[in-house]
């Protein structure tokens, strides 16, 4: 079914919202599994992050993480924030004729609010603004809400729960949000990083014998 018959079935006022969404749920599905991929996946890969440019790969964890939590965050935000109109999951139930499917998926949005709540309280108090308290660590500073990978992932499930809801019932299928297929990622990324260190416990070798190859001792290129 091409997208054009998807938003025939689905009607003017569901379909381009529907079909937003699954585009939304789709990437941030796609950042959470190459945040997975580097800092999920075993402590051998971990240990070669710290060796490899350990500050960095702090950094990219710290960005990569907030910016998903801050994506939970805006899918299950209100209709409106300062008067201007959101693409929320919130919004699926107000558009959806058949009233039995309308409060099933309004009861499966409630569930992924309540799921998204913890990545709210952070965005709130800690991402998009600095709660003055928390910032100077002070006794009477209400804690942020804890913050796990469990977390995460469960937040994430139960935004896709929503919107299989709608795809089972318009379309009979499911879709994947959890199996999203790259190229050129953070595995790649991990396996060169494991080449270079291979290349250079066997370049130490070689130094500590006496034994090095002529391109070890040539200096490094700059690019």
């Amino acid at each position: 079914m091409t997208p054009n018959q998807r938003l025939l079935v689905l009607g003017e006022a569901l379909g381009p919202i529907y079909a937003a969404l699954i585009d939304e749920v789709i990437w941030v599905n796609a950042k959470w599994l190459e945040f997975r991929k580097l800092y999920a996946k075993s402590p051998e890969r971990i240990d070669l992050l710290n060796e490899s440019a350990g500050f960095f790969f702090r950094v990219v964890q710290d960005v990569l993480w907030d910016d998903v939590l801050i994506h939970l965050t805006r899918l299950t935000d209100p209709l409106k924030s300062a008067g201007k109109e959101n693409l929320t999951i919130r919004r699926l139930p107000t558009l959806i004729d058949d009233g039995q499917l309308a409060c099933e998926v309004g009861r499966l949005v409630d569930v992924a609010v309540e799921r998204c709540a913890f990545a709210r309280d952070r965005r709130n108090r800690h991402l998009a603004h600095g709660d003055l308290l928390l910032a100077l660590q002070s006794p009477q500073a209400q804690e942020l809400a804890p913050a796990s990978r469990e977390a995460t992932g469960d937040a994430l499930a139960a935004i896709a729960a929503v919107l299989n809801r709608i795809e089972g019932c318009y379309f009979d299928s499911e879709v994947a949000f959890d199996h999203f297929v790259t190229w050129l990622d953070a595995d790649d990324l991990v396996y060169h990083l494991g080449v270079a260190s291979h290349y250079q416990e066997g370049l130490r070798r070689r130094l500590q014998t006496g034994h090095p190859l002529p391109e070890d001792l040539e200096p490094p290129s700059q690019i």
